[in-house]
């Protein structure tokens, strides 16, 4: 009686293990994509971003294409005067001439945008440049100060160029520490194409501002982050001087970048791709592994007859999954007799009412007592997957029910000369 009413309370908790199975998995896939995501999500925003970019410039190049020369002239005439009182301004000089519209100088629409930025040894390819230095501003791109002298070059200019660092959406001057003396930047306004040779990085407190200052005679660009990232209590200021831009420097072709966070998303990408893949495999071939079975016969369409010996799971047709022991198992009970070395493998074998023994545990030793009772006749399972007893590292399988052996795929047969050919 109580083996009935025990046999009753395995089949209502089995429904239940499965639900919790399905649950857990679909959990775990949930978090997986969740946390797949999160990785992904910079260089993917980074990517919309840089696509956004790189139409912006192509719309600003066409309308810089587009202006007539005259209209040109006029631009960067008035930007030089804007620098003529930025600099006055700097040495204490009255300025007597009308004081130009900061707004409107290098201004083609009402974008703001008057050119773009490319640093290229840390892959800032082509931000654009926007009149002010708001929220707003930065969150687009790149900013300018008014107070500093407009990025068109020139004698007593110094411009200074201020943007984000550590933002997810847009990486910006995030590795703006990374670059060292002797590297450079570029910039490009309207037709102008300026280089800059990096000649000083400091860090500042946010109020001292005493390193952006004209210098007579010099013709300066400065880029200003916040620093350190995630921290921002100083910043970071990295200035260069102009150099003839078809100068070619030694530092330019040295990437300061190669090891950045898209590299170790991708790498960690790819290890947790290659595992997924590894268990995939796993899953496809070790669920499909050939299993064997030796008898005096091919054995293509086996029956309960075929091997309806009683083994350490009862009654069953019975396959293991070492060849070799398929083999010896065969050579004790025909020692003289030539035999076939069936193959199969087992298909779907979840649809089947089963009782997977991992090891030698608990269960198993109790499954295997009540096998030795006569009178016990295993109704309730359709597959037994076991440990093999002698050898350690083969399973047997037993199929019990002709839809068991419905599920098993015969692969070939191989015949063994008196069952003395080895595996």
């Amino acid at each position: 009686m109580k083996f009935i009413q025990h046999k009753a309370s395995q089949k209502q908790q089995r429904p239940k293990k499965k639900r919790r199975l399905i649950l857990r998995n679909a959990l775990s896939i949930l978090l997986a994509i969740i946390a797949l995501g999160l990785l992904f999500y910079p260089i993917v925003v980074n990517f919309m971003v840089a696509q956004q970019n790189l139409t912006t410039i192509q719309n600003y190049r066409a309308q810089v294409s587009k202006i007539p020369a005259q209209k040109e002239h006029e631009l960067l005439a008035s930007a030089r005067l804007y620098n003529e009182y930025i600099y006055a301004v700097s040495q204490g000089v009255a300025f007597k001439k009308a004081l130009p519209d900061y707004n409107k100088q290098l201004s083609l629409d009402e974008s703001g945008m008057m050119g773009y930025i490319a640093i290229p040894q840390i892959n800032v390819r082509n931000v654009p440049i926007y009149h002010g230095d708001s929220e707003k501003i930065l969150f687009a791109g790149v900013g300018h100060i008014p107070q500093t002298s407009l990025p068109i070059g020139g004698i007593n200019t110094h411009a200074v160029l201020p943007a984000h660092s550590g933002r997810v959406n847009n990486t910006l001057f995030t590795e703006l520490d990374k670059l060292k003396l002797g590297d450079v930047f570029y910039l490009s306004v309207l037709d102008l194409d300026l280089k800059y040779k990096i000649d000083n990085i400091k860090v500042v407190d946010p109020k001292d501002i005493s390193s952006l200052n004209v210098i007579k005679g010099k013709d300066l660009v400065t880029l200003v982050t916040c620093y350190p990232t995630g921290i921002n209590n100083k910043r970071l200021l990295v200035t260069g001087e102009r150099v003839p831009y078809n100068q070619k420097l030694p530092s330019e072709a040295i990437n300061r970048n190669s090891f950045g966070y898209n590299f170790w998303v991708m790498l960690a990408s790819g290890v947790l791709a290659l595992l997924g893949l590894l268990i995939v495999l796993y899953w496809l071939f070790a669920n499909k592994r050939p299993l064997y079975q030796v008898s005096l016969e091919k054995l293509e369409k086996p029956t309960l007859a075929h091997d309806s010996l009683r083994g350490d799971f009862g009654a069953g047709f019975y396959l293991v999954t070492s060849k070799s022991v398929a083999i010896a198992q065969a050579e004790k009970i025909y020692p003289d007799q030539p035999l076939y070395l069936n193959v199969y493998r087992l298909r779907k074998h979840k649809e089947l009412s089963r009782w997977i023994f991992k090891n030698k545990s608990e269960n198993w030793e109790k499954y295997l007592s009540k096998v030795k009772n006569s009178n016990f006749v295993d109704k309730e399972h359709e597959l037994i997957i076991g440990p093999h007893p002698t050898a350690r590292k083969a399973q047997q399988y037993c199929l019990k029910s002709t839809k068991a052996l419905a599920h098993l795929r015969y692969l070939k047969s191989i015949p063994l000369r008196k069952g003395k050919e080895q595996s």
